[in-house]
């Protein structure tokens, strides 16, 4: 078989890569199971005029940048019927910026929504080992119990339904999101795999005056060794 560039990105022909070359244990956030799930919350804000302005004359323009602030588990119940299935009631709280006119001024203001989501059943058993890692600052959007064990929530979220008052500067608008909802637990999978990822080939850089042998890619040529030595395994 002839040599295959591996590198990440969407496999259209699987057959024709070779067999793995190794095998290799990792510590990941396995995912045991996921629910999608959407909500609307309508909001009211009213909107400031930029310093000065006496008369202003409001116009609404876009909401973007959404980013979840704060997720919590207000609560997590066992199922009777089913081991290691529990229903879930979580808050999340998405923020997001308002982009508007005041007739002078292009302006932004900062606003944010909360969603009280009811998840009926999810898979999420109890993850017991202890992990000795410190997380700094914490992760947004996640969430870890006293088991061990990982809620995440994902989401797309969108503005519509916008109206606005041009004179008092009151906007109600709707925000929707599509929310996926994670339980994950920290385990060691043994997966096959091809090796390290390649080192990316060397973007252009500009000529400078100073180190020209470090520049000049003949004389130094970019390393290929990001990685460690594999251990070999004893079966071959």
């Amino acid at each position: 078989m002839e040599d295959v560039k591996i590198e990440a990105g969407q496999i259209q022909h699987p057959e024709c890569f070779p067999l793995p070359n190794e095998l290799v244990c990792i510590q990941v956030p396995k995912v045991f199971d996921q629910v999608a799930i959407r909500d609307c919350v309508s909001r009211t804000v009213t909107l400031l005029p930029g310093s000065g302005i006496v008369n202003p004359v409001f116009t609404f323009e876009q909401i973007d940048n959404f980013d979840i602030l704060e997720m919590k588990v207000i609560s997590k119940t066992d199922s009777v019927a089913k081991p290691g299935f529990k229903k879930l009631k979580l808050f999340v709280k998405v923020g997001y910026t308002i982009h508007y006119s005041d007739g002078v001024n292009e302006l932004t203001q900062n606003d944010e929504a909360g969603f009280n989501l009811t998840i009926n059943e999810i898979y999420c058993p109890g993850c017991f080992a202890q992990i000795g890692v410190i997380f700094y600052p914490d992760e947004c959007g996640k969430t870890g119990d006293v088991d061990k064990t990982i809620i995440k929530v994902e989401a797309i979220c969108e503005a519509f339904n916008d109206m606005i008052n041009p004179t008092t500067g009151v906007l109600t608008f709707d925000i929707g999101c599509f929310f996926v909802v994670k339980c994950e637990c920290i385990v060691q999978l043994l997966i096959p795999a091809f090796g390290y990822c390649p080192v990316p080939p060397e973007q252009p850089n500009c000529i400078t005056q100073n180190c020209t042998t470090f520049c000049d890619k003949t004389k130094t040529p970019f390393p290929t060794s990001f990685f460690p030595d594999q251990k070999w395994n004893p079966l071959d």
